[in-house]
């Protein structure tokens, strides 16, 4: 094998399969890039066998053959390399030798045969479907919701983001039980009915992924594996053979009280109200409609107390509510908006979150009752 390159573009690919390689003991060749020159191209794989990336890069001066190195050693070396603009690879026995005008560089590689196989699912595969979207519209839909996602094992569809859609949107949910983020989309022409749940433990490899990309992705789909593809990029992952749970029920639908105000304003009162907070971050809100304020108070008998007020625009009924106050920070942060609305019913019933002016982000959130 042997190859000349762009040294910034091999550096690229390589951190991104490297993110995508695995850190298992047990299967040292997971923690392996496997480099194969095909003609013109350069194929850099990687896998974890839960998800798996192929990225194609031109190359000069091809010699076809296949040589596996660990990832880590790799990416050091080539992002090292500060003022080369060229690099050659080429296999010597057993190794990669790597040469620019200054240095020259042997990696011991590791055993082909050991390299799992990167599985491929196309459009041929029986019940497998697809559709198209912006790699940027696609992230942005699993950013943010991933946040509200549980991170256990024990319940494997609500450990996950489930996308599906509806009308002419593409929706993205998440849900711990405690808290429940959605995201729509909107996909013009979509005909076809989208249902996929990825587990939480997949997301931020796609989510690594899509944060490189520009332009519009093909996305491949059954019940057992997604793939991600440009002209130059596969990227597959291993999503959930389940149904998830119907969580349009437990939203609702009337209020009683209704608050908008400044996201900024919120989040800052929202953070000097943690200082003080006990060990379940509780905050206590108070919406008082005749005067207009928001009253925010914490307290821990360990530390102190805090008790801050906030002008707000308030209607409806007066409300005494606490909550966890991570889960709204959570969700503040991923909120693209100067301005928010929030939805109460009662003391003991969920609340809404949402922008005043958009339909295409809601989070409910339970309040603490103790």
């Amino acid at each position: 094998m042997k190859l000349e390159c762009v040294k910034e573009r091999i550096k690229e690919a390589v951190i991104l399969a490297e993110k995508i390689s695995g850190r298992n003991l047990t299967l040292p060749i997971l923690s392996a890039i496997l480099l194969e020159v095909k003609g013109k191209n350069l194929i850099i794989r990687s896998t974890n066998l839960e998800n798996g990336i192929e990225i194609e890069i031109p190359i000069k001066n091809g010699e076809d053959g296949l040589i596996a190195v660990n990832a880590g050693v790799l990416v050091n070396y080539l992002s090292n390399l500060k003022k080369e603009d060229r690099i050659t690879l080429e296999t010597d026995k057993d190794n990669l030798k790597l040469t620019t005008d200054s240095t020259s560089t042997l990696i011991k590689s590791l055993p082909l045969e050991d390299f799992p196989i990167i599985p491929k699912i196309d459009l041929k595969t029986e019940n497998t479907d697809s559709f198209e979207i912006k790699a940027v519209d696609l992230n942005e839909g699993l950013k943010s919701v991933f946040f509200a996602s549980a991170v256990s094992d024990l319940k494997p569809e609500i450990s996950s983001i489930y996308i599906y859609n509806q009308d002419q949107d593409l929706v993205f949910v998440a849900t711990d039980s405690f808290r429940l983020a959605e995201k729509r989309v909107n996909l013009v022409g979509l005909k076809k009915d989208i249902n996929i749940i990825i587990p939480f433990k997949n997301i931020n490899e796609l989510i690594k992924v899509l944060d490189s990309l520009d332009g519009t992705v093909s996305v491949i789909f059954n019940k057992n594996q997604l793939v991600v593809s440009t002209d130059d990029l596969y990227f597959t992952l291993r999503v959930i053979d389940g149904v998830y749970p119907d969580y349009k029920q437990i939203i609702p639908v009337k209020f009683k009280t209704e608050l908008t105000l400044k996201k900024e304003d919120l989040m800052n009162l929202l953070k000097l109200a943690t200082v003080f907070s006990d060990r379940f971050n509780q905050i206590n809100l108070n919406l008082k409609p005749n005067s207009n304020l928001l009253e925010l108070t914490s307290y821990n008998q360990e530390i102190g107390e805090n008790n801050s007020t906030l002008v707000a625009k308030i209607t409806g009924e007066p409300l005494e509510i606490s909550f966890n106050a991570k889960y709204l920070l959570d969700c503040l942060g991923v909120l693209n908006e100067n301005s928010i609305k929030m939805q109460f019913t009662d003391h003991n019933r969920p609340l809404i979150i949402s922008s005043p002016n958009k339909q295409s982000f809601s989070y409910l959130v339970m309040p603490i009752n103790k």
